[in-house]
């Protein structure tokens, strides 16, 4: 995959998509597949924005049946099962343990009735079906639990995945598959007459030069930034209008033995999480009102209490404080704007908006369902061709494994990355920046290993690979840098 910009700017596209994310990346992959004409820009790398700050989950959403939200839950299910199954070096299960506690919202037996309709949803596809444990039998499974006042627990799986690599695989396939793909190129604005848009100006933030992009259609699949994109029109009619929340995570050593823990928070009973992530724990998540702009988001010293004081309520005995956090991501959910109370009640649903003639926006939505979501967005695409629709493959087609055996000099043990690491997200996944290799090629930044010492290495082997003087180095080293120490507590 090559950053081949002079391809996006002498072609005529069916479709330019705006955004790298998982949105974004799902639609170039399925038009590409489909045989359309596919560009895509993004104005940052790949899966720079929410969709490398996720929960790095796969799930089939069992909260949102006590919102008897049950056409969603279904669906989330059975695109669980499809990704397990065209993607399963990325998509893995992993069982969680419910704890249930005296005092809680929910007994044991509303437990046991939930999981066995959620089962019944997922049309028993599930890696394994629930089962109800035991105060006793949970303890042994996870003895760090708060042991006062456990009934008992229910034993579920969900499925694990790695964000920003999943997100990056969609991408490199849809190039793969015919699809023109850059990043660091930033809209500026459109070209259009009457109601349609001609052409897309965009400016590349590296060398800073601007170019136009013709195409047919547009999608704006560009998550936190739709409004701002969708503001870039002089078309009347429907706006995009959305309500965002953030959520935060922290990476701490590793706190459960096997299995995630759901639990619910005894502040204002929304659930959190404990998930293994290799040798570490992700620890999360909040979900407040966000009003600030979407290249602004942090972890402020509230989210950390809130989440901490939760966590030691869970496990008591847990041997972490706040000064053994190793690192912190926040990310903005795009949500659809609504009227309801709490945040964590809004809707992860999604709208495919039309805007005049030829632009499509994709508002709301969640990671699990991108794949349906895009096969929607590209089938409105057709019509706007008028083109005879072709049919969907992603469902069917595997997602191939890019990532190249390992071999170099080793530059950290947990998580396995090489110099080979380093070469192959250079010359064949368009990392630009230290930050690309650090965070979204590697998880290098969500480990022991994101300080000053392993990122000096990597900015050391990239340079000459992208062609870095040393003051050049310099600057990109900094730059993901002062990232690294925004995340710290």
């Amino acid at each position: 995959m090559n950053r081949n910009l002079s391809a996006l700017a002498d072609r005529y596209f069916d479709v330019l998509v705006v955004g790298g994310g998982i949105f974004g990346a799902g639609v170039a992959r399925d038009a590409a597949l489909r045989g359309l004409r596919v560009a895509l820009v993004d104005k940052s790398d790949f899966a720079s924005g929410t969709s490398s700050a996720s929960s790095k989950l796969i799930h089939g959403g069992f909260r949102y049946l006590e919102q008897r939200r049950f056409g969603f839950v279904a669906e989330s299910c059975r695109e669980r099962h499809i990704l397990q199954r065209i993607a399963p070096h990325l998509v893995r299960p992993v069982p969680f343990l419910l704890p249930v506690y005296d005092g809680g919202s929910h007994t044991l037996l509303q437990m046991r009735a939930g999981m066995t309709l959620y089962d019944l949803l997922a049309r028993y596809r599930n890696t394994a079906r629930h089962q109800s444990l035991s105060s006793k039998r949970a303890l042994a499974k996870e003895p760090a639990l708060r042991p006062q006042g456990l009934r008992g627990a229910i034993l579920f799986y969900d499925c694990q995945e790695d964000d920003a690599r999943f997100c990056l695989d969609n991408i490199i396939h849809a190039a793969e598959s015919g699809a023109v793909c850059a990043n660091y190129c930033e809209l500026t604005g459109f070209v259009t007459r009457e109601n349609r848009i001609v052409a897309a100006r965009v400016a590349d933030r590296l060398s800073h030069e601007s170019f136009e992009i013709t195409a047919r259609v547009y999608v704006n699949a560009t998550g936190p930034w739709v409004r701002r994109v969708a503001d870039l029109t002089p078309f009347d009619g429907e706006r995009v209008a959305l309500s965002p929340t953030k959520g935060v995570h922290l990476v701490l050593p590793r706190l459960t033995q096997e299995a995630g823990i759901f639990f619910q928070a005894r502040r204002d009973g929304r659930m959190l999480f404990v998930i293994p992530w290799g040798e570490y724990s992700l620890v999360g998540t909040t979900d407040t009102d966000f009003r600030g702009g979407p290249d602004d988001v942090y972890t402020a010293p509230a989210d950390i209490e809130y989440l901490f004081s939760e966590l030691r309520l869970l496990m008591p005995e847990a041997p972490v404080n706040e000064s053994d956090i190793i690192t912190t991501f926040a990310g903005i959910r795009p949500l659809l704007h609504s009227d309801a109370p709490s945040p964590s009640r809004r809707s992860r649903e999604h709208r495919v908006i039309r805007q005049g003639q030829n632009l499509l926006t994709i508002a709301g939505g969640k990671y699990t369902t991108y794949r349906t979501i895009a096969e929607e967005a590209v089938d409105e695409i057709y019509p706007l061709l008028e083109a005879r629709r072709a049919p969907c493959r992603t469902a069917d087609t595997p997602l191939p494994q890019h990532r190249p055996p390992l071999s170099g000099t080793r530059i950290s043990d947990a998580p396995a990355v090489c110099t080979s690491d380093v070469a192959h997200a250079c010359e064949y996944e368009m990392a630009m920046t230290v930050s690309d290799v650090m965070r979204r090629r590697t998880s290098l930044a969500l480990s022991r290993y994101g300080g000053p010492d392993t990122a000096e290495t990597v900015a050391k082997f990239m340079a000459p690979l992208r062609g870095w003087n040393g003051g050049q180095m310099l600057w990109h080293l900094q730059q993901y840098l002062d990232e690294w120490k925004r995340n710290l507590p």
